[in-house]
């Protein structure tokens, strides 16, 4: 092979190379961070995916020591093929602005509380037990959900916390080349 045909080579793999194949979910937060919030390190990170048709949803499970204070940390990201760059955006618009009726029988879901000062938009879901923050940025969002305390102002505090830590690193690894 020929250096032009070598560089040509190099630049179309580096092209190809996009956020599906690189994205490291378990990237997004450091043992540090987690142990600085949660007050216990990690022991172990198990990343996931669930398959969704119009974009990609990456997860990390960070499990500490004392089970209940864990981690989990997921990323919504554009598929490589979505040239306009819309699924993750979409999915924020109907889950968070969507005008959803509750069906007959059914009790309806306490809405969103919005939090001020994340990424584009950030809202908490859920109630003190289970609740997760969501975090728009550009054409990726977050979710954030930490073990712990059952105190609903406490959980918001440090998956709020996480959540700045986790936007830093998603500026720099959710991007595909040339982006």
């Amino acid at each position: 092979m020929n250096l032009v045909t070598v560089s040509i080579l190099a630049l179309l793999s580096f092209g190809a190379a996009t956020v599906e194949n690189e994205f490291d979910p378990c990237s997004m937060l450091t043992d540090s961070e987690i142990q600085s919030v949660q007050g216990h390190a990690p022991a172990q990170k198990l990343a996931s995916e669930q398959p969704s048709a119009s974009f990609r949803f990456t997860q990390c499970f960070y499990r500490t020591p004392e089970y209940t204070n864990s981690v989990s940390v997921a990323v919504g990201l554009p598929l490589a093929t979505d040239s306009k760059r819309s699924g993750p955006r979409q999915y924020w618009t109907q889950q968070f602005h969507a005008q959803v009726k509750a069906a007959p029988g059914r009790k309806k879901k306490p809405p969103p509380k919005p939090i001020a000062g994340l990424g584009d938009e950030a809202f908490w879901v859920g109630d003190p037990l289970s609740g997760a923050l969501y975090v728009l940025k550009g054409e990726f969002f977050l979710r954030v959900s930490v073990g712990g305390p059952t105190d609903e102002a406490q959980k918001i505090k440090r998956a709020r916390a996480l959540a700045s830590h986790a936007l830093k690193r998603l500026n720099v690894s959710a991007r595909t080349p040339g982006s």
